[in-house]
C-alpha cells in the first residue's frame, strides 16, 4: 500500500527535498507551499501523515492552523511539526494542538523518513486495536475508539489525542496503576518528562470538571503514576 503523505513548507529546497525523500521510499506525496493551498486540497482527501512548518509565508502560525483544522477533519491522522521555530514553547504548543511529534530544522533527511514510517505504523496499529467502549453504567465514562471520543455522563469531551490516549489507557483497567513509563511511551512523543504527563493529567482533569465539579475518579499515585477509581 502506497501511503499518502503531504508536506506543507514555504521554502522550496526544503520542500523538494522532503518529497524526493520521501517519494523514494515509495510515498504518495503531495507538496504545498501555502495554508490555503493545503487546507483546500485536504477538504477533498485527508493524507494519512501530514508534515508541517509553522511559518508559512506571511502567516508565523500557519502550521499550528493547519493542525487545528487537521483535528477537526481527521483527528485520527498524525500530524508532525518540522519547523525552525522550535523553542520550548513552539513544541508545548504543537503538542498540546494534537500533533504527534514535533522536531527542529535542520532534520537529518535519514531520521525524517523513519519517523514518517513510525507515525504511520502507530497510525496503522491504532486501527487494528478492537473498539473498547466503558458503558455509562459503570463509572459514567463511555470512551468510543472507533470515533475517537470521550463523554460523561452523556456529556462530550473535547479532547486532544494525547489526552485521549491518555485517559483511554488509564481507564481501560480500573483500579491498575498505569506507571509514567507507559503513559509516556503512549504520547507517541520523543521526549516526554513527568511533569508533561502531570500536566496532560490536570487538562484532562479540569475539562471533565468543567462537567462534573465533583470529579475524582482520576487518581495520583504518588512516585508511580496513575489510576482510574470506579
Amino acid at each position: 500500500m502506497s501511503y499518502h503523505v503531504a508536506v506543507v513548507e514555504d521554502d522550496p529546497d526544503t520542500l523538494e527535498n522532503y518529497v524526493d525523500a520521501l517519494t523514494h521510499y515509495g510515498y504518495r506525496v503531495s507538496p504545498y507551499t501555502t495554508t490555503e493551498a493545503a487546507l483546500e486540497a485536504f477538504n477533498q482527501e485527508s493524507p494519512d501523515l501530514t508534515i508541517l512548518d509553522i511559518h508559512l509565508n506571511d502567516q508565523p502560525n500557519g502550521g499550528f492552523h493547519i493542525n487545528k483544522q487537521i483535528n477537526k477533519i481527521s483527528p485520527e491522522k498524525p500530524t508532525l511539526f518540522i519547523s525552525g521555530k522550535n523553542s520550548e514553547i513552539d513544541k508545548i504548543m504543537g503538542l498540546q494542538m494534537g500533533a504527534w511529534d514535533f522536531i527542529g530544522k535542520p532534520v537529518e533527511i535519514s531520521y525524517l523518513t523513519e519517523r514518517v514510517r513510525s507515525l504511520i505504523q502507530i497510525s496503522e496499529r491504532r486501527k487494528e486495536r478492537p473498539v473498547e467502549v466503558i458503558p455509562y453504567s459503570q463509572v459514567g465514562l463511555r470512551i468510543d475508539e472507533s470515533r475517537l471520543t470521550i463523554h460523561w455522563y452523556g456529556n462530550r469531551v473535547e479532547m486532544t489525542m494525547t489526552e485521549f490516549s491518555i485517559l483511554n489507557l488509564i481507564a481501560s483497567k480500573p483500579g491498575r496503576v498505569r506507571s509514567y513509563d507507559e503513559l509516556k511511551a503512549i504520547t507517541k512523543q520523543r521526549y516526554v518528562e513527568t511533569n508533561t504527563i502531570n500536566g496532560h493529567i490536570r487538562r484532562i482533569r479540569n475539562k471533565l470538571k468543567r462537567i462534573d465539579p465533583q470529579f475524582k475518579s482520576l487518581k495520583n499515585v504518588h512516585g508511580m503514576g496513575y489510576r482510574w477509581l470506579e
